[in-house]
């Protein structure tokens, strides 16, 4: 079995700090769009969203701005491959995060406000009994 990993470009990963920064303290969220080829989850476009719990402990997504996410990877002829969501502490799932990583077994990207680190953990049947079933995947940047 090949190892999980998540590749980003450069301009992706500067997207994302910006988003984060942006909104903090609050946390921010994104949806990564792309493909997943073997092991490997290509992302080919960051999306911000809005946070709609305006919180810096939580982040809730508008089911209409999904809809229409989701409508438009389709008709791009992509998926959505990956969440991103900061945190103001370690770059580790929360509880509530493990919850609905279970029900939404992609990539979750997060990033730390105060360490600036950004991690990237999946839900995986195969990882059961290791911290509830989330392993980390490798996060790989390219160039431009």
């Amino acid at each position: 079995m090949n190892k999980l990993t998540i590749e980003l470009r450069v301009s992706q990963l500067l997207t994302l700090d910006k988003t984060a920064t942006m909104k903090n303290p609050q946390e921010s969220c994104a949806l990564l769009l792309g493909r997943k080829k073997e092991s490997v989850y290509e992302i080919e476009e960051v999306i911000p969203m809005i946070n709609q719990d305006s919180s810096e402990v939580r982040f809730t997504m508008d089911e209409n701005e999904l809809l229409k996410i989701y409508e438009y990877a389709e008709l791009s002829n992509k998926s959505v491959v990956g969440i991103f969501h900061s945190h103001p502490s370690k770059p580790f799932p929360s509880d509530t995060d493990m919850t609905f990583m279970e029900i939404n077994p992609i990539p979750w990207l997060i990033k730390s406000t105060i360490t600036d680190e950004m991690r990237c953990f999946i839900f995986s049947d195969s990882s059961k009994g290791k911290t509830d079933g989330i392993e980390e995947i490798m996060m790989v940047i390219v160039k431009d």
